[in-house]
């Protein structure tokens, strides 16, 4: 309740500062009947204080019930479950197996076999196209994962449950299943801002609708897809899948019957925005992010399964029975928590001499896997001249080593041309899947599954019948021998050693891992290097320099004297923001740049030893920000993971 001051002369208990004569404050009861007093701003900056405390602790428990439930309901990817390749080369009756990374290579007369490589794109998981050719085999399409909502009674939506679909059903619990459903729902975490996202300068589907206001209410559905899908062919006729992914969303609306798509989603709706700065920054989140990185795993060699059925490959029953046998959708859970669906955020405001928290909002967000691969067609075969040798370098081989052709020796079927196919795609897979005895497929359009919320990576508009020209993209060889193996540990070394490769290519591969951003260490002999391809590298090296930009921008505005303490802005993570905001200014401390001080930075760094700090912040790369605070001087410093700590700002401060 606000009263005019008259005579009295109380203190702030914010503050501790005096009031006005004639201004308004506002008084609280302290205990023993006496009553404390507040300026109109201190009085919003304590409730916000007080709001925050409380809701640092809810978070803190929902963080433990989330952990809980992520590990009861197996929710978290593991690279644990990436499949080996030795067991299924055993399974193929595979005699001198590779024990690298293991590549497709068409014979003479169309003969099959697998061959080792240290080319990465040409590199493929033998489960994974397994299990694709299964279902390319008895669905007539590639996997498909989505994560819905779960309706109860009255059509009502279950907001603490969502519903795994896998089409066919029996992907739950195969390495592909799992792929899927741990991708996607990574997806939505990264969405809703629950962990730092994987590039710098992204900001997630959350923090985003906070542009729409703070009231704004919506629900969407986003989505992983394959947009581009080629085979290519080096000059050894080893079998490369070629591809671009992304994501994509729509915005849906409540009905009578459900949740539906509205019918035009706004271009700058959160998920929208969202989804495009993931695709656009695709290749760069799957070279650091594990169950991104097998997701495009998958995603390739559905697109191999695609390209060898229409060609009418002799395939062996063998080739559809690599999965692990023990794998169960008995021991999948097809429902899971949905967490955190629901973010609020609050605006403390003094009104009318009211305390005033009028603000919160709620998201709902779903979604899966479409790969849609089938909308793809592809041109005749050709070889691929030149040699790609920077990316090979990093392994510590002689780019002669890469030369060799010996292949595993595992001939999958009779003699057979690659041929390409002019007919609709249904009549072609029904034809190729006839010749290579497999039986008809059945058709996407028997499909019962709805719109995808998940996975989808519908190929059937992708024509894969043969493999295409694209010169300069890979080496003359792309077979090597078979002493390439557990690449993954030669790569590493040679990213930190001396020699191998130049020095700026280190750099750029070391930027990609950086170690706060990237899990990829953790896949340990199953990891695969990035391709090694010059378009590729491009797109990695334009990244990263995106990156760097984010970088020095974010340095320019925290040696600024405009870089506010308690709301950095959009540039920098959104955790370092409180969830509750204060609609009252701030007090004005006046600061005064001194680069006479920042001169004598050997000076200042001592003393900076024995003081405090006054802010003390780490972005998602591991660059810590610290505000430092002596008498009347502050300094702000800045500290790359692993690297020193530089003085970049000092200013005198009233």
């Amino acid at each position: 309740l606000g009263s005019t001051l008259t005579t009295e002369e109380p203190v702030c208990l914010h503050c501790r500062g005096s009031f006005q004569l004639g201004e308004t404050l506002f008084t609280t009861l302290i205990g023993n009947g006496k009553h404390g007093y507040f300026h109109r701003g201190c009085l919003a900056r304590s409730v916000a204080k007080d709001m925050e405390g409380a809701e640092l602790d809810r978070l803190s428990d929902v963080k433990s019930v989330n952990l809980e439930r992520r590990q009861a309901f197996s929710i978290g990817w593991s690279a644990e479950a990436i499949p080996s390749n030795a067991a299924s080369l055993q399974k193929l009756g595979c005699g001198a197996a590779p024990r690298g990374m293991c590549c497709l290579v068409a014979g003479e007369g169309g003969a099959l076999t697998v061959a080792a490589t240290l080319e990465p794109s040409a590199a493929l998981n033998l489960e994974y196209l397994s299990i694709s050719l299964k279902v390319r085999r008895t669905e007539g399409r590639e996997p498909l994962f989505s994560l819905d909502p779960v309706f109860g009674e009255g059509n009502k939506i279950n907001d603490q449950m969502q519903l795994k679909r896998f089409e066919p059903e029996w992907l739950a619990g195969t390495s592909v299943g799992e792929v899927m459903f741990q991708a996607d729902y990574y997806l939505k975490e990264l969405s809703f801002g629950e962990y730092d996202q994987p590039v710098l300068g992204m900001r997630s589907a959350f923090e985003l609708s906070e542009d729409d206001g703070p009231e704004s209410e919506w629900s969407a559905r986003e989505w992983f897809v394959v947009r581009k899908a080629e085979v290519h062919a080096s000059e050894d006729q080893v079998l490369i899948p070629h591809l671009r992914m992304g994501v994509e969303a729509r915005e849906q609306v409540r009905t009578a019957s459900g949740l539906e798509d509205a019918r035009i989603s706004r271009p700058d709706h959160p998920c929208v925005v969202y989804a495009e700065a993931f695709t656009d920054n695709f290749d760069l989140i799957a070279e650091r992010k594990s169950v991104v990185f097998q997701l495009r795993e998958v995603a390739k060699a559905s697109i191999m399964a695609k390209y060898l059925m229409e060609s009418g490959a002799d395939l062996g029953e063998a080739w559809f029975g690599l999965a692990d046998e023990n794998a169960s959708a008995a021991a999948c859970c097809m429902e899971v928590p949905q967490l955190w669906h629901v973010r609020e955020k609050a605006w403390v405001q003094v009104e009318d001499d009211q305390v005033m928290v009028p603000c919160s909002s709620m998201h709902g967000l779903y979604g899966g896997v479409d790969f849609g691969i089938n909308r793809f067609r592809l041109s005749t075969p050709s070889r691929l001249s030149t040699s790609v040798t920077a990316g090979r370098a990093v392994l510590g081989r002689p780019a002669s080593s890469l030369m060799a052709t010996r292949s595993a020796g595992l001939t999958t079927g009779p003699a057979r041309q690659f041929a390409r196919l002019s007919q609709p795609l249904a009549s072609t897979m029904s034809a190729a899947a006839s010749r290579a005895g497999l039986g008809v497929p059945r058709v996407s359009a028997g499909l019962t599954m709805g719109k995808p919320q998940g996975v989808d990576l519908d190929l059937n508009t992708f024509n894969l019948s043969a493999v295409t020209a694209s010169s300069g993209r890979y080496g003359g060889a792309v077979q090597a021998s078979d002493g390439a193996a557990h690449i993954g540990s030669s790569f590493w070394a040679g990213l930190e050693g001396s020699g191998g490769m130049c020095e700026e290519d280190k750099k750029l591969l070391r930027d990609v891992f950086n170690a706060r951003l990237s899990d990829r260490r953790a896949d340990g002999e199953a990891f695969v290097p990035p391709p090694t391809d010059a378009m590729h590298l491009g797109r990695l090296r334009q990244l990263v320099k995106g990156e760097q930009v984010v970088r020095q921008r974010r340095r320019e505005q925290f040696f600024s004297g405009t870089f506010d303490a308690t709301n950095s802005g959009p540039l920098f993570p959104s955790s370092w923001r409180s969830s509750v905001m204060v609609e009252a200014a701030a007090p004005v401390v006046k600061r005064a740049a001194r680069p006479d001080f920042a001169a004598q930075a050997d000076l200042l760094r001592e003393a900076l030893t024995a003081a405090t700090t006054s802010f003390d912040k780490t972005a998602e790369d591991g660059c810590r920000f610290r505000i430092y605070r002596v008498g009347g001087v502050e300094a702000r410093t800045v500290q790359d993971l692993d690297g020193e700590e530089i003085i970049g700002a000092v200013f005198s401060i009233e």
